[in-house]
């Protein structure tokens, strides 16, 4: 028996050695942990997006006074009428577009009797240049939409500063959108892009968009075809280090006028190539940061002149805090602009009161320079009113191209009071301008040889919008120069109003994924002048109404549109010699997935 029971113990000792070394070795290398691979590579965090950090708008994003600035978003250029930035640019008070006729034709944005001087335009902060056959004159209708994602435009006395910032995709789930136009004269659009970001910081977004009508016969709208492809890659792991790279290639032909001398044949490539780094302190946007940009712009295939090639290099110095912001941007590029210092700030000092300064001095060619300078300041009131003001000074070229340019010394300033309420805004304001001799003449305008020089100016200019009803939207700008015809392309009594009626509400639908856009705008204008003919004689710009109508379907994603130009039928035309055609109407969707 006593052997029975040491044999019995020494056997439980030995199963329990046994066990504690089965346990052991499962807490060693356990299954669970190899088997349950989920909780290493989950498929709820895959599936589920992530939102990475993005390259900040390459706008000004200082404290800026209120009402100094106009934003467009992407739903802007989706649920409006807007085919081109010049079609942008005209909801803009006092901006007369002339346009040489339908799409594909010269669409130049003029503003305030200041030719080429009037319009600055950056993409992603790189300073967008007139490079080709019209190095004076930037036809805005030549640059593309489908690579962006919101345009600002800041607004002063005889200026207007243009900021393009392209598509920042943000979420790891991939976005593809697809846009297929047609309509009269044989219109035909298609534009895709696809925009992607893996969980590494890297990004890839690709935008193409082709066009082409085969034109009028007997007019001034010839056929027309172009092509814009647009390649961006980039690299964010965080919001305190990134780089990007972009490639955006505009090809486009323009077929000569039957009969001819109205239109002049024009072929067309620009690409311009971007490559931008930056390094923040702090990953929410304040504090220190320095960004490196490169940029080179090339044109070909342009019958009527060589290929030119205009390189820029660009170094940014920039600090911003809870209540201002500063940036020092130092810019070489070519040999006609050597090089240029600019800085900007702004400041909200107290509650209510916002200040904001910019300046820049440049060297030009042939021991040329240039200066100018711009203040600005807002205060709120109260009730809703506020109030802001503009100072511009300018010693500067128009274009530093033209051997014979000189700097001309110029001082304009302008102020608006404005009320916002819960369903209605109105701003009044008025401003003055000095005498001003622009220079060149757009080349895809041809009658139109030149503007002549603007004399001391005042205008008065009334921006409002109202909503007297749910869904139903009203409004327009007024412009009105103080002296007898204005300037040239500046007609007295020039205004835009726009009706529309809009809802998100259809029992058939769930809430939110429907929506019903129906807007009627006119642009009227009294009699005015429209430049110089061969002779420096004045040419007479008659007035005219134009109304153009959109009727725009959503549901979730897909969007159906149909756009109709001089719904109104007007025998008449934006410039003097080039008809615009009646009735003119295109109509397409556009799809956006996320998958």
């Amino acid at each position: 028996m006593t052997r029975g029971c040491l044999c019995a113990a020494a056997l439980l000792a030995l199963a329990g050695t046994a066990v504690a070394q089965v346990d052991t070795t499962a807490r060693r290398d356990t299954t669970a942990r190899r088997d349950t691979t989920a909780r290493r590579d989950t498929t709820a965090r895959d599936t589920a997006p992530a939102y990475l950090p993005v390259f900040g708008p390459a706008s000004p994003q200082g404290p800026l006074p209120r009402g100094s600035r106009y934003s467009f978003t992407v739903d802007s250029f989706a649920l409006s009428s807007i085919q081109t930035l010049s079609d942008l640019l005209a909801r803009i008070p006092g901006v007369y577009v002339a346009r040489g006729g339908i799409y594909g034709q010269a669409e130049i944005a003029l503003y305030g009797g200041r030719g080429p001087a009037a319009l600055e335009v950056y993409w992603d902060g790189v300073p967008y240049l007139p490079i080709g056959r019209d190095s004076v004159y930037l036809d805005p209708a030549r640059i593309p939409l489908a690579p962006l994602q919101r345009v600002d435009v800041i607004v002063l006395p005889a200026s207007l500063r243009v900021y393009l910032v392209t598509v920042r995709h943000r979420s790891t789930q991939a976005s593809t959108l697809i846009r297929i136009t047609t309509g009269q004269v044989r219109t035909s659009g298609y534009r895709g892009w696809f925009l992607k970001r893996w969980r590494s910081g890297l990004g890839l977004s690709l935008a193409a968009d082709y066009n082409n009508n085969d034109g009028i016969s007997g007019s001034s709208s010839t056929a027309f075809n172009s092509v814009d492809l647009w390649l961006k890659a980039e690299y964010l792991r965080s919001a305190r280090l990134g780089a990007s790279y972009q490639v955006l290639s505009s090809t486009w032909t323009r077929s000569p006028s039957d009969p001819p001398g109205l239109v002049a044949r024009f072929p067309f490539e620009r690409r311009d190539a971007v490559l931008r780094a930056f390094a923040a302190a702090r990953p929410d946007g304040l504090g220190p940061r320095i960004e490196l940009t490169l940029a080179s712009a090339t044109t070909s295939k342009d019958t009527a002149v060589t290929g030119r090639s205009l390189s820029q290099r660009m170094l940014t110095l920039s600090s911003a805090g809870a209540h201002a912001q500063a940036g020092l941007t130092a810019r070489v590029q070519d040999d006609d602009r050597p090089w240029q210092l600019e800085a900007q700030a702004a400041w909200r000092p107290v509650r209510g009161l916002t200040l904001a300064a910019d300046g820049r001095h440049a060297a030009y060619s042939g021991s040329r320079k240039g200066d100018r300078a711009h203040l600005a300041a807002g205060l709120a009131l109260p009730l809703g009113f506020s109030a802001h003001g503009d100072l511009a000074w300018a010693h500067d070229l128009q274009d530093p191209l033209v051997a014979s340019d000189t700097a001309q010394k110029v001082t304009d300033y302008s102020g608006a009071l404005r009320w916002d309420g819960s369903r209605a805004a109105i701003e009044v304001g008025g401003a003055r301008r000095d005498p001003f001799e622009p220079i060149g003449h757009p080349s895809g305008l041809k009658p139109l040889l030149g503007l002549a020089p603007t004399p001391r100016t005042r205008y008065l200019t009334v921006h409002a919008s109202t909503q007297p009803l749910p869904g139903l939207f009203f409004s327009g700008w007024y412009f009105n120069p103080l002296v007898q015809g204005g300037n040239d392309f500046e007609p007295p009594y020039h205004a835009r109003l726009s009706a529309t009626f809009y809802t998100k509400f259809w029992r058939v639908y769930r809430s939110g994924i429907f929506a019903l856009r129906l807007e009627l705008a006119a642009e009227s204008w009294t009699r005015g002048t429209a430049g110089v003919d061969s002779l420096d004689q004045a040419v007479l710009l008659p007035g005219a109404t134009f109304i153009e109508s959109n009727l725009e379907i959503r549901v979730a994603g897909v969007t159906i549109y149909w756009i109709q130009r001089n719904t109104n039928g007007f025998r008449g035309s934006y410039v003097p010699g080039l008809d615009y055609p009646r009735r003119f109407q295109f109509y397409g969707v556009r799809w956006v997935f996320t998958d």
